[in-house]
């Protein structure tokens, strides 16, 4: 005898709701064992999916009670001596005969499929079973076609008639709006919160920082992210089939600026190392987190450990926030065990300064992922000390002890870098270029049409390799390796010279800039900042600190010398620095004009010294310019008879 397993199935809540579907079925099914209890065993198994349908495959997925008999099939749960009885087929799969392999799959693991309505019983040993299942497939699949054609058009029509009336089309709709007697109508106060969002975020604030600005409100940064994708705030309707209706809901937003907050967050996505912002989202990568530093791994060892995003200061922010314990992915008694060992070490005190005396200064840096440590390249961190002084310190210096580099006073190098780029001339600027007249955007882009017809070349010199079964030898995947690399990073220097759209204006109040409470005006001219400054990097020599803006153009750049000194933070001189050819040129001005140029060979000792007349060669002004070029590979002694002199 057969041990029978009934499967009942309908497509929709509707239908489970009204009952009908699921109880006629289980009634036929019962029936039909009944009349035919000398081919079954007494044991029935019944089997249920609801609001699942056949058509998109959803009934087989994993979750599935089919899925699941599925899954037990392969594992031979069921086979020889059982059968599936159902209703009909198309309870199994409405699939067309040509896509349908789930019912052929039951038959040859063993086991029986009747089917009720049609009298059919498939059998793995019968040869015409498997085209009386493709005829009956192919009447089912062909029905559930016709049905879902006409739903759609059903729903054409009904969002033509409310695109037409502004009806509401369905009870589910967008926060912003509202039912008004069968009509959308808009939340202002919701509506207006979004509003300001986008503005935000569209003049260079984060969605964290705009969260926390609106922290009254309890957003969350996946919401504002939400938000600014979400085209139904431009009155559009999209279906789970992918069609698109205009003009469905009200319009609460300029399309222009949603346009615009679109390309700033398109350009945030493709830079390679994005911030953490939510870091308890992911419960096991902080209990991995947890149990790393438990077995002493150091912090910087954990982020090496950890996908990329992550950084040392991260890490430390999460094993110092109490929200692991109350959120209860951590037990409190290795919450507390891994803080008094980072006590001992004196570093999450510092962490929980800086978090607690930053609450008011959104805007922390202006020179986000650009300001680097000159003498090693590395990122920076910013603190606080206890009167709220912020300082600049190197990450390498402070995580892995490898830079020498002396922390500084970031108000100090953040008002002259303002003061500085201020006076810059961006329509001049952002065309000049390496001895033409084309835009930085069109040598990037002939330096990228060069890079992918070298792509080209190194992949087809390994794929003719593999095919003569060659070894693949190592300088081609380094140069395949390097030229990809340099395409990604002119890609990304391309998208970001494409969002300016016009000449930048840094016509600031800089008082106004200075004050960590005018939020909005920071994170302007920090978005307005990073569309002209490649770089900043930053070195401290004595009492001086020397700054280095480099612009996109890679022509043109900007040399600060900064006094250091305690209350001071004047600009002792500055230099601009061009590239023409081989040549690289530096030259100093004061109130009277040029006063200084010397102008190096790239890559060698040679230089030339030129000086205003009246100047003394070696005075401690023009040795202190000739000091700055330091980095050039030169003797800074000077030979007076091949000093230039100009007026």
């Amino acid at each position: 005898m057969l041990r029978p397993i009934c499967y009942e199935r309908v497509s929709s809540l509707q239908q489970v709701s009204a009952g009908g579907g699921l109880d006629d079925q289980r009634s036929s099914l019962e029936a039909y064992l009944d009349n035919n209890s000398d081919k079954f065993s007494p044991e029935r198994i019944f089997i249920q999916d609801m609001g699942l349908s056949a058509f998109r495959n959803s009934n087989i997925s994993p979750e599935s009670q089919l899925g699941v008999f599925l899954q037990d099939v392969q594992n031979r749960k069921y086979g020889q001596g059982d059968a599936l009885i159902v209703m009909s087929l198309d309870r199994i799969s409405r699939r067309s005969s040509w896509s349908e392999d789930t019912i052929r799959f039951i038959v040859n693991s063993g086991v029986e499929v009747h089917d009720i309505s049609a009298s059919t019983v498939l059998r793995k040993d019968d040869a015409h079973s498997k085209l009386i299942m493709e005829l009956i497939q192919m009447r089912s699949h062909n029905e559930s076609l016709m049905k879902s054609l006409r739903a759609r058009a059903a729903w054409e029509r009904k969002i033509t008639e409310a695109i037409r009336s502004g009806d509401v089309i369905s009870s589910r709709m967008p926060v912003w709006l509202k039912n008004d007697n069968g009509k959308y109508g808009i939340n202002e106060e919701k509506v207006e919160l979004i509003r300001s969002c986008f503005r935000m975020y569209a003049n260079g604030m984060s969605t964290g920082e705009i969260v926390k600005h609106h922290k009254e409100h309890k957003l969350q940064m996946v919401t504002v992210s939400a938000w600014v994708r979400d085209r139904r705030l431009l009155g559009e309707h999209k279906r789970e089939n992918g069609d698109v209706f205009a003009g469905v809901y009200p319009v609460v937003i300029d399309e222009e600026l949603f346009l615009t907050a679109n390309r700033m967050m398109n350009r945030v996505g493709m830079e390679k190392k994005k911030p953490r912002e939510d870091l308890l989202l992911e419960p096991e990568i902080v209990r991995k987190i947890f149990r790393l530093y438990e077995e002493g791994t150091g912090t910087g060892a954990i982020v090496k450990d950890l996908e990329a995003g992550w950084s040392t200061v991260n890490v430390l922010r999460v094993l110092r926030d109490k929200k692991v314990v109350q959120e209860k992915i951590i037990d409190n008694l290795t919450f507390e065990r891994v803080n008094q060992k980072l006590s001992l070490n004196g570093v999450a005190n510092r962490i929980r300064k800086d978090i607690s005396i930053a609450q008011d200064d959104f805007i922390t840096n202006l020179f986000p992922k650009i300001l680097k440590c000159g003498f090693c390249g590395g990122n920076i961190a910013i603190h606080y000390n206890h009167v709220r002084t912020k300082y600049v310190i190197c990450r390498n210096r402070e995580e892995k002890k490898s830079c020498d580099s002396k922390s500084i006073q970031y108000l100090k190098i953040e008002k002259n870098i303002l003061e500085t780029v201020r006076n810059v001339d961006f329509q001049k600027l952002m065309l000049e270029s390496t001895g033409n007249d084309t835009s930085p955007i069109d040598v990037l882009r002939e330096e990228l049409s060069e890079l992918r017809t070298e792509e080209v070349r190194f992949t087809q010199m390994i794929e003719e390799r593999k095919a003569k079964g060659l070894r693949i030898q190592y300088q081609h995947t380094e140069g395949l390796t390097g030229v990809q690399d340099r395409i990604d990073e002119v890609e990304s220097e391309l998208a970001q010279l494409m969002e300016v759209r016009e000449i930048p204006k840094l016509d600031f109040d800089m008082e106004a800039v200075l004050d960590p409470m005018n939020v909005e005006l920071r994170a302007k001219v920090r978005k307005e900042l990073r569309l002209v400054l490649k770089e900043v990097k930053y070195w401290v020599y004595g009492q001086n600190i020397l700054v280095k803006l480099q612009y996109f153009n890679n022509v043109n750049s900007h040399i600060l010398v900064i006094n250091n000194k305690r209350q001071r933070s004047e600009v002792i001189f500055e230099a601009v620095v061009e590239e023409k050819g081989k040549e690289r040129i530096y030259s100093v001005s004061d109130d009277m004009g040029v006063v200084f140029i010397a102008e190096v060979t790239i890559s060698t000792s040679l230089w030339s010294l030129k000086l205003r007349k009246g100047e003394e060669p070696y005075s401690d002004k023009i040795q202190g310019y000739i000091g700055f070029l330091s980095k050039e590979c030169i003797d800074p002694g000077i030979n007076e008879d091949q000093i230039e002199w100009f007026d």
